[in-house]
């Protein structure tokens, strides 16, 4: 932890009831750390207050302005921002609680169809600030996976699923990293959910049932419902992907299987950190707000 105590200001990522935060001096990251997985999604100022005190206390900082991405709704009076926007807000909601001092990033709102991005809009504005002039889609894979169009440096439209929420409901174990997939299983489930999305509810169905007479082994079964699932998204988002410059922004878990389903579809697509974005997200929201 040497050079902390250099440390002018805290950058924090709410992202799927985890917390990621750096200590930051000016652009440079000095340290970082994340919650155990075991936090529950703050739900309020106070649980939010509480548990970026615990997870910085190690570092032992003064009080600190903190710029943070992710907050929850109804955690803040933030106002969303409203699309088409630009990907960087130049504004953002301060906030004072016990042990900080918040400047809270706004999320993006659209009303057609009805989405709200809540941290995915600044992995994407990290995304844009390392790759100047960049036009296309950018999918963002997770508990929501979300689609949005990107054109000269706004986003345009947006498209939300549930997929990876379903994933987590439907499946033993959600494909993770380091998990070994049944390819084959994973490519013919794919290649049914996209051609047949309508389908989707009766294969979800044999899956199950061919899980509970064991005639599929669990990772089979987790590479039919993954394949099910994705197929059925990618044919509802086929105007997002189809003929467009793509990107994938994610960390592990099922990151891969959404660019092996692209790839498929002839749609190769870059790959991004999701916490490296994140963190250069907030560091380019910072610069819009100070002026630069």
């Amino acid at each position: 932890m040497t050079g902390l105590s250099n440390a002018d200001w805290l950058a924090v990522e709410v992202h799927e009831a985890r917390l990621q935060v750096w200590a930051m001096q000016g652009a440079s990251m000095l340290e970082s750390a994340t919650s155990d997985g075991e936090t529950p999604e703050p739900d309020g100022l106070a649980a939010f207050d509480a548990a970026l005190a615990k997870l910085t206390a190690p570092w032992q900082l003064p009080r600190l302005p903190v710029f943070v991405a992710g907050m929850p709704a109804g955690g803040t009076d933030a106002a969303p921002r409203m699309v088409p926007c630009t990907a960087t807000a130049e504004r953002t909601t301060a906030v004072a609680t016990d042990n900080f001092d918040l400047q809270v990033i706004p999320p993006l709102r659209q009303q057609t169809p009805s989405g709200l991005l809540q941290g995915a809009e600044t992995r994407i504005a990290g995304f844009l600030s390392l790759n100047k002039d960049w036009d296309g889609v950018i999918c963002l894979p997770g508990a929501t996976s979300v689609w949005a169009q990107i054109s000269a440096g706004e986003v345009v439209s947006f498209q939300t699923f549930l997929t990876g929420e379903l994933l987590d409901l439907l499946g033993e174990d959600t494909p993770a990293e380091g998990t070994a997939l049944d390819d084959t299983a994973f490519d013919d489930a794919l290649s049914d959910g996209l051609s047949r999305p309508e389908r989707m509810a009766g294969r979800l169905a044999s899956i199950r049932a061919d899980l509970a007479l064991q005639d599929i082994p669990p990772p089979t079964a987790e590479a039919r419902l993954a394949g099910t699932l994705i197929g059925a998204e990618l044919a509802a988002a086929r105007a997002y992907w189809l003929g467009q410059t793509l990107a994938v922004i994610g960390t592990g878990g099922a990151v891969p299987l959404y660019l092996r389903a692209l790839s498929q579809q002839g749609a190769p697509a870059t790959e991004a950190d999701g916490r490296r974005m994140a963190l250069a997200g907030i560091c380019a929201v910072r610069r819009a707000v100070n002026g630069g």
